[in-house]
């Protein structure tokens, strides 16, 4: 405690009142310019209409010529005109959803949706999302990932021509915006459509187009029996009445036709209305008890047809003895009284009460029979043809597919990533776990360390764009406040992953587990660093009480940016750009010139002053910094010797967060283990490298008076 008031009152000596005044001056005047030129457009937006200027309808709804607001209580939209025709409606998503995005702000993109439910296009007109604000590239991602959404199903949940991860670094912000515009284009269109809300499978009775019989057995909503002559034969040998000949008998060869039957479930208009015409299919719908079903028979052609002459006989019952539906065991027939023929065609419908058992959206089977006659004029039936029919899928109404969590989308589509950062924080635990092991091997803690910060830099960098910042903070300690569920905090795997490491490592063993290791930027600053010895750079660390006053500088950028936070969040979100990590690591240099000339400068520094911007500005830096005093378990071990009389840790910790006394200040070690490679070097540490010396003297006495010396063994 006493270390830290000197340190403290160190800090305000060296600020001074003068530049303690200046600060606080500047602070007032960011706080003001802020407040001044802040819009609060999400609370206050222009009115719809106002925002749909020609380039917005372009871009939301093609070829439309005009738009008026709807006079409604439904969501706020306004109807779109196509030479005077009603095609459909533009939505704003701040008007019907208010969605909020990765910042907690609601965003406002203007959608159009058709009559038939799909989106025609998608336009972001206002955010305040943290990875899309001054990136003119990921900017143009969105646009055009927001674009690919027209065609799209105005469902949520519905599949896009993009992933949200065609915006790399904000696809968070661009899975909110694509949710917000399906909710919001489904709301629209229900209040002001007559679309029947399913709760379970219902046969479509809504949907009709004039469709041939050709398109109707293409769509698979007829099932076709074509009969020649052969098949004929075929049949009544394999009836064993192959001897005897058909009662309605051939023309021609035996290619020649003799029946050609379609037969499907009628009730669909696009079957039944089809099939027989609008007055008979009326009669079906409107003239027969609720719940009737029908089979839809129709014969095209041959000599053969489906219904025959018997149904008009009372002697033979008026029965259709040519056809019979079977399904699951039962067994269905027909009579004059169950048929509502078509005009001028030879087609029908074949009525089946609503309790006769029969499930339309089942298999079944129908028969077709033929008869053959007997010398002595008995008629003898046989199978003529066998059709199999199930109603295709896209006739049955289904309700929507409740939608995944928002949340859950993202650990299904980077399960893979996501397997691969776990792997790798598997090793960087087993490294951390038998870090003595590694560090008496200075070449394999060399080759360990810059291979696991190269993939750092690489794969969780640059291109999983993991990078853990202190937006990520300060959203997670906003979200409650927004009344942001839980899934907010699951949005993001690999940053969610990252933290839940980040903070038991913490508790654990401090700060320097993520600043050291996990931190892409922070990787690429020591890998420079590294090359930049290598280059014989000269380095330049600052002295002991210097740099106490300079590892001040990330704890007031973070006090700068959280109060900020509070008071100007607008401002906020350009003090959060102290942090390079959006420009040099999320971004890849894609940036405006401004942002990439100061990552660069601040990469300069760090080739003479290693992690220069890790140690003295870095706001996350100081958040954990302030949080490794929970710490619990001190690794790195220690000797008496250290820091008295022996100072080779402390010169050769390479940021330099040893004292002169020996004691490691572990709110500013980055647990690079240089130190430990060091402490179990027997030819560099002076107490381990004496007692190496005398244990080979020993070696090399005579063996008569061994009881002599005595033995020294190392700490």
């Amino acid at each position: 405690m006493d270390e830290g008031r000197t340190g403290m009152a160190a800090a305000r000596r060296a600020f001074g009142p003068g530049l303690r005044r200046a600060a606080l001056a500047v602070l007032a005047a960011l706080v003001l310019f802020s407040a001044a030129i802040a819009q609060p457009y999400e609370d206050n937006p222009p009115p719809l209409i106002d925002r749909l200027t020609p380039e917005v309808l372009a871009a939301v709804f093609p070829e439309v010529d005009r738009v008026e607001m709807v006079a409604d209580d439904g969501p706020v939209a306004a109807a779109a005109y196509r030479n005077g025709d009603p095609v459909g409606y533009v939505f704003s998503t701040l008007d019907v959803v208010r969605a909020p995005g990765y910042s907690s702000t609601p965003f406002d993109v203007v959608a159009g949706v058709d009559l038939d439910g799909r989106i025609t296009g998608a336009v972001v007109l206002f955010h305040r999302e943290p990875y899309l604000i001054n990136d003119t590239w990921r900017t143009a991602q969105l646009v055009k990932f927001l674009s690919a959404m027209a065609g799209g199903e105005a469902r949520l949940g519905a599949e896009t021509a993009l992933p949200p991860g065609f915006v790399a670094g904000a696809t968070i912000s661009a899975r909110a915006m694509r949710n917000a515009v399906q909710e919001s284009a489904r709301m629209v269109l229900r209040f002001r459509t007559e679309e029947i809300v399913v709760t379970e499978p219902t046969i479509d009775m809504i949907n009709f187009k004039p469709m041939s019989v050709e398109e109707l057995v293409a769509d698979g909503a007829l099932a076709r029996a074509r009969i020649t002559n052969a098949d004929l034969a075929a049949a009544l040998a394999r009836a064993g009445l192959g001897d005897l000949l058909p009662e309605v008998p051939t023309k021609g060869s035996a290619d020649g036709l003799y029946a050609d039957l379609v037969v499907g479930y009628a009730n669909p208009p696009k079957v039944g209305r089809n099939g027989v015409g609008l007055e008979p299919y009326d009669q079906l719908i409107n003239g027969t008890a609720p719940g009737t079903m029908a089979i839809y028979a129709g014969s095209l052609g041959g000599v053969y047809d489906h219904r025959g002459t018997r149904y008009n006989n009372l002697s033979n019952r008026f029965a259709l003895d040519r056809l019979s539906v079977s399904q699951a065991g039962q067994h269905y027939e027909f009579t004059k009284s169950d048929m509502i023929p078509a005009r001028g065609r030879i087609a029908d419908l074949l009525t089946l009460p609503e309790g006769s058992g029969f499930d339309p959206m089942q298999p079944w089977r129908a028969e077709l029979h033929g008869t053959a006659l007997r010398p002595d004029g008995r008629r003898e039936s046989f199978v003529l043809a066998e059709m199999d029919y199930t109603l295709p899928p896209h006739y049955i109404l289904h309700p929507e597919p409740a939608a995944a969590p928002a949340w859950a989308e993202p650990w299904i589509e980077e399960r893979f990533e996501i397997a691969v950062l776990c792997v790798a924080l598997g090793v960087l635990t087993a490294i951390l776990a038998f870090q003595g092991a590694i560090s008496r091997r200075r070449w394999l803690h060399r080759y360990l360390r810059l291979g696991f910060l190269t993939f750092t830099l690489v794969w969780v960098g640059w291109i999983a764009s993991a990078q853990l910042s202190i937006v990520h903070v300060i959203n997670y300690l906003k979200a409650p406040s927004e009344d942001l569920d839980f899934g907010f905090y699951l949005a993001e795997p690999l940053i969610v992953i990252l933290s839940v490491y980040t903070a038991i490592s913490l508790v654990l063993l401090g700060r320097g587990v993520f600043c050291g290791w996990l931190c892409p930027f922070g990787a690429l600053q020591e890998l420079l660093a590294h090359l930049a010895r290598k280059l014989r750079l000269p380095q330049w660390n600052p002295k002991e009480r210097l740099q106490r006053h300079l590892w001040m500088g990330k704890y007031l950028s973070l006090s700068a940016i959280l109060t900020l936070v509070v008071v100007a969040p607008e401002a906020a979100i350009v003090a959060e750009e102290v942090e390079p990590f959006k420009t040099a690591i999320t971004a890849m240099f894609v940036r405006g010139l401004p942002y990439v000339i100061y990552a660069l400068i601040l990469l300069g520094i760090g080739l003479f002053t290693e992690r220069a911007f890790c140690r003295f500005l870095c706001p996350l830096g100081g958040a954990l910094a302030i949080l490794d005093r929970l710490h619990l378990v001190d690794l790195l071990k220690r000797r008496p010797e250290c820091g008295s009389p022996c100072h080779l840790c402390e010169r050769s910790c390479p940021v330099k967060a040893i004292e002169r006394s020996g004691k490691i200040i572990m709110a500013e070690c980055f647990q690079c283990l240089d130190c430990q490679v060091e402490y179990y070097d027997d030819r560099r540490c002076p107490p381990l490298a004496k007692a190496r010396k005398l244990q080979l003297r020993q070696l090399k006495q005579p063996a008569r008076n061994p009881a002599n010396v005595p033995a020294e063994t190392p700490a």
